[in-house]
C-alpha cells in the first residue's frame, strides 16, 4: 500500500516538474507581480488576521480563501462613496439649533 501511494506521489511530482516550464510561460507578463507587491498582499492579509507563518497547517486554503474574502470586504469598504452606513438616526420633532 504504502509503494503505491509513494509510486503515485513519485508519478505526480514528476509530472508537475514537467509541466512548469509551460506554467510559467503560460502567466501574463502583466499577471505577473513583483516581490514588493507580494510583500504588501501578506501585510493586507495579516491586516484583516491571517497569518502566514510557519508550519504545516492542513486548513491553509480554507483560511487563506477566508481572510482574501475579508480583505476584499475591508478594501470595498474602504473604497465606498459617502458617509458610512454604520450609526443610527432618529426621525421626529427636531429642536432648533438657536435655543
Amino acid at each position: 500500500m504504502k509503494s503505491t501511494v509513494a509510486a503515485a506521489v513519485a508519478t505526480l511530482t514528476a509530472a508537475l516538474f514537467a509541466a512548469a516550464p509551460a506554467l510559467v510561460h503560460a502567466q501574463e507578463p502583466s499577471m505577473r507581480l513583483t516581490r514588493a507587491q507580494v510583500r504588501q498582499e501578506l501585510a493586507d492579509l495579516a491586516s484583516v488576521g491571517y497569518n502566514a507563518g510557519g508550519g504545516e497547517d492542513p486548513t491553509y486554503p480554507a483560511k487563506a480563501q477566508e481572510a482574501m474574502q475579508r480583505l476584499a470586504a475591508k478594501r470595498a469598504a474602504q473604497s465606498a462613496y459617502g458617509a458610512g452606513t454604520a450609526g443610527s438616526s432618529q426621525a421626529g420633532a427636531g429642536h432648533s439649533a438657536a435655543q
